[in-house]
């Protein structure tokens, strides 16, 4: 039972976030001012029936809080039927309890974002925890499953975990990319604004300690700044592509991994390839998201290869 609820809810976060990446690339995150109704509403009023609403944002926005707070329930849930089932290991009990704390947090950034105007700290840390939360579920929907054990010497742990740490970092870049809207600062490839190396403001474009009552929809940054965040992010998809080829040739070592391996590579160019073409196309919907849903499969990849790494045996 605990097992199926799992899966319902990785496929539910899997949702969630992908409704958060539209909710944000269509900027309807201040479709609804306040939180957490709409215009003081559970349903969001109609253009009619306000002045200032923009109907099909504030529809958006409210659809995704609603499938979120469905989520949230089911997690609640999750973490009960854990805590009182006596079988399951002390780490799925522990894991239960650190995605209820995750998702609680989560629901404040959820706040915060709108409370807080899209100050961009608060829409990355909001992006982070919602891959947070899926790979935190994805997490215990494997060890729930109890894959068989694979028996090998070649066990690239530091390198699986480093690559996780750089790719998260990398996702992080790309929240900082979008919620400072500078996904459109660089259109042209290999090129940025047609110099190899841009002038560019690191100090301004990555002030985390800046806050203000301002509304940040659209963004504030300067041309420049936003220069520097997009060639950041370029920059450290080049480590992060060079990390993952080394893990593969490490876990090609091995049989068992060879197929999660390629997988992992796949993914990897795939995803490099709708990042590029995303940026000449300046910045299409339907591509913006597919490079949100490419940054989740990738995580995913890597959470996945990253527990078989750590759960094989000598």
């Amino acid at each position: 039972m605990t097992y199926k609820l799992c899966k319902f809810a990785f496929v539910m976060a899997f949702i969630v976030v992908t409704l958060g990446a539209l909710t944000r690339l269509l900027d309807a995150g201040l479709g609804c001012p306040d939180w957490p109704g709409c215009y003081g509403q559970i349903i969001p009023p109609s253009a009619d029936e306000h002045d200032v609403v923009e109907e099909g944002k504030a529809w958006m926005e409210m659809i995704h809080r609603y499938v979120a707070t469905a989520l949230g329930f089911i997690i609640v849930i999750i973490a009960l039927a854990v805590q009182s089932t006596p079988n399951v290991s002390a780490k799925i009990k522990w894991l239960s309890r650190f995605l209820l704390i995750l998702v609680i947090i989560q629901g404040l950034f959820g706040m915060w974002t709108v409370t807080l105007k899209l100050l961009p700290q608060v829409v990355t840390l909001h992006l982070l925890g919602g891959m947070s939360v899926l790979a935190t579920i994805f997490l215990m929907v494997l060890m729930l499953r109890k894959d068989p054990d694979i028996a090998t010497p070649n066990k690239p742990k530091f390198l699986s975990l480093f690559v996780l740490v750089l790719l998260s970092g990398q996702i992080a870049l790309g929240g900082w990319t979008s919620s400072t809207y500078s996904g459109l600062a660089c259109t042209d490839f290999p090129t940025c604004d047609g110099h190899y190396l841009p002038p560019m403001d690191i100090a301004q474009s990555f002030h985390l300690t800046e806050f203000s009552d301002r509304n940040y929809e659209g963004g504030l940054l300067d041309p420049e700044e936003r220069v520097t965040i997009q060639y950041t992010h370029r920059v450290m998809a080049l480590f992060v592509l060079i990390s993952i080829l080394l893990l593969v040739k490490q876990l090609r070592k091995t049989e068992q991994f060879k197929p999660k391996a390629n997988i992992l590579l796949g993914l990897t160019f795939l995803q490099i390839g709708i990042g590029i073409t995303t940026a000449v196309m300046m910045l299409p919907l339907s591509l913006a998201l597919l490079h949100n849903t490419g940054a989740v499969l990738l995580l995913l990849a890597v959470v996945y290869i990253n527990y078989s790494v750590f759960k094989a045996k000598n």
